[in-house]
Formats: C-alpha cells, structure tokens, sequence
C-alpha cells in the first residue's frame, strides 16, 4: 500500500517558486519523501533543475502526509 504526501515550497529558491505543490507517492513504507523524491517531483511536474541541497532543507517546504 503506498502513501501520498503532499510538498509545498515555503520560499524561493532557485527555480522553485514559494507556493508551488507536488503531491509524492511512496509505496511500501509509510516514510516521508526524502530529498530525492521531493527533487524528482518537481522535476517532473515543472520540467525544473534546481541544486539537490534545497531539498533536504526542511524549512524550504511543508510535507504533509494526504
């Protein structure tokens, strides 16, 4: 069974923009996203390259568990 997250940017940074969402489903553990998977959403939806060390920052975004 997977789980679906919710991420929010709380700033700007690079070419992420305060605001934007992506929803990350992780399947077989009920774990948040870690960067990569927030870094591969955002990718994806928004066709954007920003540096990997923003998504590990925990006070770039809100991570809410759907």
């Amino acid at each position: 069974m997977g789980q679906v997250w919710k991420v929010k940017a709380l700033k700007d940074w690079n070419a992420i923009v305060k605001g934007m969402e992506v929803e990350v489903i992780k399947k077989g553990t009920t774990a948040p996203p870690s960067g990569t998977d927030i870094q591969k959403a955002f990718s994806e939806k928004y066709s954007i390259k920003a540096p990997g060390g923003v998504y590990g920052n925990k006070h770039a975004f809100t991570i809410t568990k759907m």
